[in-house]
Parts: structure tokens; sequence; C-alpha cells
């Protein structure tokens, strides 16, 4: 009787260490993913970033960079356009009276910090990338917390089930044990 307690025994040792293996993965994911959500935070990824990251993410920042930058620039682009476009109008509209308003001494100075105004929305897109970013891994944050709730509670069980196994093995070799009286 005890011998099939120890094949169950055996059986649910596997299981355990699946689970435990299983365990660590999930964990290994979590902070990998904590290290990308850190890396895009303000969306761009430094060198240095790069480099101290985990390799299970590489793939996944250079995606970012390829998709993240090139939107960024064709928004940064559109807006600047825009926004020059509307302070040129706003300047004729007045007969010159806003360009005056902004600098006295140089009325054309509305038009030479274009490549400020560029990099100020070239920074709120890449943020806004970044932030977009982020709420992807969150998402995938709590589905993979989901996953790992499910092991823990399949490894109480196999390891309550393991202990009951262990015990009843036990009586099972006391009771087969040969007795001489």
């Amino acid at each position: 009787m005890y011998a099939i307690f120890t094949m169950r025994k055996l059986q649910l040792t596997q299981r355990i260490n699946q689970l435990q293996y299983r365990q660590i993965q999930i964990q290994q994911r979590l902070t990998d993913l904590a290290a990308y959500a850190g890396n895009i935070a303000d969306g761009i990824i430094t060198p240095g970033e790069f480099m101290n990251s985990p390799a299970s993410i590489f793939g996944v920042q250079l995606n970012f960079l390829n998709s993240s930058i090139p939107k960024a620039l064709f928004e940064a682009g559109s807006a600047t356009n825009m926004y020059m476009n509307n302070i040129h109008n706003m300047n004729v509209l007045s007969g010159g009276q806003y360009g005056m308003a902004v600098d006295p001494s140089n009325p054309q100075s509305l038009y030479v910090n274009q490549f400020f105004i560029f990099n100020s929305f070239l920074k709120q897109a890449l943020e806004a990338a970044g932030k977009a970013e982020a709420a992807k891994i969150k998402k995938l944050e709590t589905e993979i917390q989901q996953e790992k709730l499910q092991i823990d509670t399949q490894l109480k069980a196999a390891e309550t089930e393991l202990k009951n196994v262990e015990e009843a093995e036990s009586k099972g070799i006391e009771a087969s044990a040969p007795k001489y009286a």
C-alpha cells in the first residue's frame, strides 16, 4: 500500500519543482518588465539604459525605439508647422502688432525659436509614446501577476497534498512492517 503513496509522492515532488521553476520564470519576467518600464518612462531609451538592460528585453526596446522616434519626429514636425502657421497668421491679422508685443526690438523673433518649439513638441511626443507603452506594460504585468497567483495556489495545494501523502506513506510503512511479538 505504501508503494502507491511513494509513487504519488514522486509525482507531487515533480509537480512542485515545475511550479517553483515557473514561479522563478514569472518573477524574472516581472523584473525585466519593470526594467523596461523604467527605461521608457521618459519616452527615450538612453545608451546606458540599453546596455544595463536584461537581454530578454533588448528586442522589445529596439522595437519601441524604431517605432516611437519616427512617429514622434513626424508629430513634432506637424505640430511645429501648425504652431508656426498660427503664429504667422496671428501676426498678419494683427498687422504685426503680435510680433511687436512679443519682442518690440525685433518683431521677426517670433520665427527664430522654431528649433526650440520643435524640440518641445518632440519631447512631448516621446513622453506620450512612453506613457502609452507604460500602459501596455502595466496591463501585461497585471496578467502575469494573475498567472503568478494561480501558480501560487497550485503550489500550496500540491505542497499540502504532498504533506498528507508523506504522512499516509509513513502510516502505510508502519502498517506493513512485520510485527514480532
